[in-house]
């Protein structure tokens, strides 16, 4: 093949793949909330049902990080029933109820497993090593909004069906699994339905609920942000040809995980040495570990009343820098 005919080859793929991935990037009618999608924002809750027509739409390179992620789901699927897990019912629907037994919120479940006679709701999510390895607990799930909308989706389905808990089974699509236990929480559910059933006395009456206060990892990806924060403005993005920053870069994402790891595994060795406020303990041969209680004196600026407060305001100029990694989803 000529260098020409393989040049335009190579370029028609890319056409094509975009083309392609663009098609399947569309908007759906809401005619109430779903319990994948339970923001942090009340606003944006109300808006994915009343706005669901002006919504923004996602890119083709979200789009191909979907698709791997639906291809990986049937992946763990075959897994499981290779290793003779019977898992059954694909896509389980279910719908909560408000108290006048109205449907405001519908969801599903990617499955269950039949396991000494009993169905355990199971929902298979995919992710990047790096957010895969960040997820050690459950715990750490509370971290980040989407992870937290994860939790959300959970719970409604068990409280939903009366299940008394379920599985997260989590892949960095590389072929490691993790799992977790999700145990019915009715404290959390109760606070899940009641921002269902304000949220929905919001859209039956065509109103909005207020503004959250700026945040960047709520509204920055939220879908609404055209309509809600039509004043705030962003600067084109500059295209900057640096090799050495971009390896740089690179390090910097392989080295992330590690780091929170490290932070992660370093507390959690440390909590119970710092309940016993002084304390010397050797570990082994090779570990000793010193606890050491001190106190010292700090102005608690809180306590200051406001009207003096204000006599000592003076401007402070910070610049934050976000770095954010494309390959990967929020």
């Amino acid at each position: 093949m000529s260098l020409e005919k393989a040049t335009l080859l190579a370029d028609e793929i890319v056409i094509k793949r975009k083309e392609y991935l663009r098609s399947k990037i569309k908007r759906y009618p809401a005619s109430n909330f779903r319990a994948s999608n339970i923001p942090e924002c009340d606003r944006q809750m109300v808006y994915s049902v009343l706005n669901w027509k002006e919504k923004s739409l996602y890119d083709e390179g979200l789009q191909a990080i979907f698709d791997r992620g639906n291809t990986e789901e049937k992946r763990v699927k075959i897994d499981l029933m290779e290793l003779d897990f019977n898992f059954v019912a694909g896509q389980n629907d279910f719908e909560i109820k408000n108290r006048e037994g109205e449907v405001i919120c519908r969801g599903h479940i990617d499955g269950k497993i039949i396991y000494r006679e009993e169905a355990i709701p199971c929902e298979i999510k995919s992710m990047n090593m790096n957010t895969f390895n960040a997820l050690t607990s459950l715990d750490s799930f509370h971290k980040k909004p989407l992870h937290r909308k994860y939790l959300r989706q959970m719970q409604l389905y068990l409280f939903g069906n009366s299940e008394e808990a379920g599985l997260f089974i989590l892949t960095d699509l590389q072929g490691h699994y993790k799992i977790f236990v999700v145990e019915l929480d009715y404290g959390t559910c109760e606070y899940i339905l009641q921002r269902l059933e304000r949220n929905w006395v919001s859209v039956k009456k065509k109103e909005y609920p207020d503004r959250i206060t700026y945040s960047e990892q709520v509204c920055e990806w939220c879908p609404y942000s055209h309509i809600c924060l039509p004043d705030i403005q962003s600067k084109p993005a500059e295209l900057i040809n640096n090799k050495e920053l971009e390896e740089k870069l690179d390090r910097r994402a392989e080295i992330k995980a590690i780091a929170e790891d490290y932070r992660a595994l370093d507390g959690e060795i440390k909590a119970p040495f710092k309940k016993a406020e002084n304390l010397t303990a050797f570990v082994g041969t090779r570990w000793q570990v010193i606890s050491k209680t001190s106190v010292s004196q700090r102005i608690d600026t809180k306590l200051i009343p406001e009207k003096i407060a204000k006599d000592y305001l003076v401007d402070s100029k910070r610049t934050n820098v976000k770095i954010i990694d494309l390959n990967t989803v929020r």
